[in-house]
């Protein structure tokens, strides 16, 4: 497996999240696709052994990616499906989902 292309989702992971903290919600779409791309290139490269691996990866990219479902303005998700980066001023979550994502944060520690 490649080392790089795995650190690579794992920086990508992290960027989104940090994206979402800071209310970038404009990179965000680009920032998912950068990702799966990442993904779908390590899982192209995996051999047999890193199967369960990367599927514990892909695991943890898909409940990623709902909460940012949850949390992202409307015309972001729009993008998001698209994978395309949104144009113009997007607004920002309101504090029940700012809430939801602090939340799943202190889960995943």
């Amino acid at each position: 497996m490649s080392s790089p292309i795995a650190d690579g989702v794992l920086a990508a992971t992290h960027k989104l999240v940090q994206q979402a903290m800071t209310g970038q919600w404009q990179e965000m779409p680009k920032t998912v696709q950068e990702r799966r791309e990442l993904l779908n290139n390590l899982s192209a490269s995996a051999s047999p052994q890193d199967r369960q691996w990367l599927g514990a990866l892909q695991q943890a990219m898909a409940e990623s990616d709902a909460a940012v479902a949850k949390i992202a303005p409307a015309n972001v998700m729009a993008d998001l499906s698209q994978g395309t980066a949104a144009a113009g001023v997007v607004d920002t979550p309101n504090s029940a989902a700012v809430d939801s994502m602090m939340e799943l944060l202190r889960q995943s520690r």
